[in-house]
């Protein structure tokens, strides 16, 4: 193991970029000051996210290429959620003194194997030595000329509340698996290309912990399935009842949850709850749990496209009613994660 201590910045990053294969649209990509991006659209789309060591993900329970993926998927899902395509991404990188260059190498290569995935190239970024381990991704996105952007404030009464993954609370659950002690061992049963697709659910706690470490929801319904048919979307990060009332307060609606639907979510991940000594009623990993980044997003009757599912309807607010998510009749907390809650 070397630590990046023994090693200059320059030697630190001739181990990394090496590896940022970059996209025809990119000029001039790690190296220089700033790297040169030609864009498909003067429209950008710009967003920016950070992952912090024991806030959210913890060394001992993930490995160094998931901790790539979970901050491109975050990143990527922000742009994908306003119908934009991701093009090129930018990342800073703080460590202690005594962190392995092969840890920040296999983060760099997660981070640049999600991204190509999309079509997105890791252009540059900054190095720089810290008391924790944080990772900062900005993308950068296009949005057409003449296409609106996707935004939170379109839901209105009669459309479909739809969700573009099978599955949501997987996560949740694997997280729940990692505070109870269980993730260095479910993560060593994993195979090095073990990260579950969104496709394919794996409910073993070995897959829900992989996915809670490097979730990997199909964000490119985003920019190819969505503009043109969405009314409201986002990406779910913080939990479904938190980001749908996001949405409903910003369009003055509320969102009726389909209990039938969402229980079949509480029932598959009903024997991970069984793991834990204290049991946790799966409900809550459906409804407040937090960095799945599937998108959520409301449609007209007739338009939802094929990966997305109708999980309820938006209603119109009744006179005393405020906008929220309502499951059974009853508006839902602010159930989900709050950085500072």
């Amino acid at each position: 193991m070397t630590r990046i201590e023994h090693l200059t910045e320059s030697g630190l990053l001739a181990r990394i970029t090496p590896g940022l294969a970059q996209g025809s649209d990119v000029e001039l990509g790690p190296g220089d000051d700033a790297a040169v991006v030609r864009l498909a659209s003067p429209r950008l789309v710009i967003t920016t996210d950070t992952l912090t060591e024991g806030h959210d993900f913890l060394l001992r329970a993930t490995r160094p290429e998931w901790i790539g993926r979970k901050a491109a998927v975050q990143n990527l899902a922000d742009v994908a959620a306003m119908g934009a395509r991701p093009q090129a991404v930018v990342v800073s990188v703080s460590a202690p003194r005594e962190t392995s260059s092969e840890l920040l190498e296999g983060i760099s290569r997660g981070l640049a194997e999600r991204c190509a995935r999309e079509g997105a190239s890791v252009v540059g970024g900054d190095l720089g030595a810290a008391d924790a381990l944080s990772i900062t991704v900005t993308a950068v996105g296009a949005l057409p000329e003449g296409q609106a952007p996707i935004r939170r404030d379109g839901a209105r009464p009669g459309q479909v509340l739809a969700l573009g993954s099978p599955l949501i609370g997987r996560s949740a659950a694997g997280l729940a698996l990692v505070l109870a002690g269980r993730g260095e061992e479910l993560v060593g049963r994993i195979s090095a290309d073990g990260t579950p697709r969104a496709t394919r659910p794996d409910m073993t706690p070995e897959g829900l912990v992989a996915w809670h470490d490097a979730p990997d929801p199909e964000i490119a319904q985003g920019w190819t399935a969505c503009p043109g048919r969405a009314r409201a979307m986002l990406d779910v990060s913080d939990g479904l009842a938190r980001d749908g009332g996001r949405i409903a307060r910003a369009s003055g609606v509320l969102l009726d949850l389909d209990r039938a639907v969402l229980a079949a979510d509480a029932a598959a991940l009903a024997p991970a709850a069984d793991l834990l000594a204290e049991r946790t009623d799966p409900w809550q990993w459906v409804l407040g749990g937090g960095e799945e980044h599937a998108l959520l997003a409301t449609f007209e009757e007739g338009e939802v496209p094929p990966g997305f599912r109708r999980i309820g309807r938006v209603r119109a607010l009744a006179p005393g009613e405020e906008s929220g998510v309502v499951l059974d009749g009853t508006v839902l907390a602010d159930l989900g994660f709050d950085h500072f809650g």
